[in-house]
């Protein structure tokens, strides 16, 4: 393909997808600090004494529908975090103080700015159709990466020169060029987050993953809960508890973190309720779920303390981008008129 060529597909593909990057963009740069933001609205006093679990998701549901999914905290000051299916299939959620169990917020989504952030990102608050698009986006993500690289490579090795940016030309020529050297300098990180997103998304769309289920579980009695919560961490006694799932069969499915594989990586212990027994027990390092060796690449945990803070910078790039680009395309349609 001609140099031109790569242009002409780098402005056809930003044009269609300027507006799904933009929102791709901001949620991503919300979500890579999403525990402490997380902390930071709903800060809970710092505590070692934690009520038990039946105890959480009692006072969740004492206003009415059944715990789908409880998160304990992930900061010493941070709340737990309950996903209620209500009998009309709406889903509602609650912020608990986990030393104490009291309720301090509940409400829809839009009631959580941070994980309505998380599903914006994750599947434009879509089951399947949400995420192939989410999919879809990343791919072409990587295709406008790579063709703004090729148009840009230089010749004969001028890297520094055809980075800069000519204070003398026009507005419209110096944004451009901006355009240009943002976009090379960020190209590394954008293709990662880019391809990572892809491989996190993808798997569910060819496995047909939809939105959870929005049915209600039966009731648990408060001391089958605990038990089958104690059952599961006697397996991994080391690990802390990350989530409990309540699916509408008779177990609890348990993610313990495991922080010896990486920072997003869990232990996982399904555990039957009534009886308890443990059904099933994957060690971390014994899984093979993509997402637990990709999403900490995606989040930049994976790169240790700084690695945030580069995909931060990375996600307001891609912002600025995304908006840049169509810009420059109205002002040059404007001068051909």
């Amino acid at each position: 393909m001609r140099r031109n060529g790569f242009l002409a597909w780098h402005r056809r593909l930003a044009l269609i997808f300027a507006p799904l990057l933009l929102l791709q963009a901001l949620t991503g740069a919300v979500l890579v600090f999403h525990d402490d933001l997380v902390a930071l609205i709903d800060p809970a006093p710092a505590g070692v004494s934690r009520v038990p679990v039946s105890t959480l998701v009692a006072s969740a549901q004492a206003s009415g529908g059944r715990v789908t999914r409880l998160f304990l905290p992930a900061r010493q000051d941070g709340p737990a975090f309950a996903q209620l299916a209500e009998g009309d299939g709406a889903t509602r959620y609650a912020v608990l103080d986990p030393n104490s169990g009291r309720v301090m917020r509940e409400g829809g989504l839009l009631a959580f700015p941070v994980e309505a952030a998380l599903q914006w990102h994750y599947r434009l608050m879509d089951g399947a159709t949400g995420l192939a698009i989410v999919a879809l986006n990343g791919l072409a993500l990587v295709v406008l990466a790579s063709s703004g690289l090729a148009f840009w490579w230089p010749a004969g090795g001028r890297w520094r020169k055809s980075l800069s940016v000519n204070a003398r030309m026009p507005a419209r020529v110096r944004l451009r060029q901006w355009h240009r050297s943002f976009g090379v300098v960020a190209s590394a990180v954008i293709l990662m987050s880019a391809a990572t997103g892809i491989l996190l998304s993808a798997p569910d769309v060819f496995a047909g993953a939809v939105v959870p289920s929005r049915q209600v579980p039966p009731p648990r009695p408060p001391a089958q809960i605990d038990a089958a919560v104690g059952l599961a961490r006697s397996a991994f006694p080391r690990s802390e508890l990350r989530d409990i799932r309540f699916p509408l069969a008779d177990r609890i499915d348990v993610n313990l973190n495991a922080p010896e594989r990486n920072p997003r990586a869990v232990h996982v212990v399904t555990v039957a309720v009534s009886q308890p027994k443990v059904l099933k027990a994957v060690p971390a390092n014994e899984s093979a779920a993509l997402w637990m060796t990709v999403l900490p690449l995606h989040t930049g945990e994976g790169f240790g303390p700084l690695g945030r803070w580069f995909v931060l910078v990375e996600a307001l790039v891609l912002a600025v981008l995304s908006i840049t680009g169509p810009v420059m395309w109205w002002q040059a349609r404007r001068l051909r008129k």
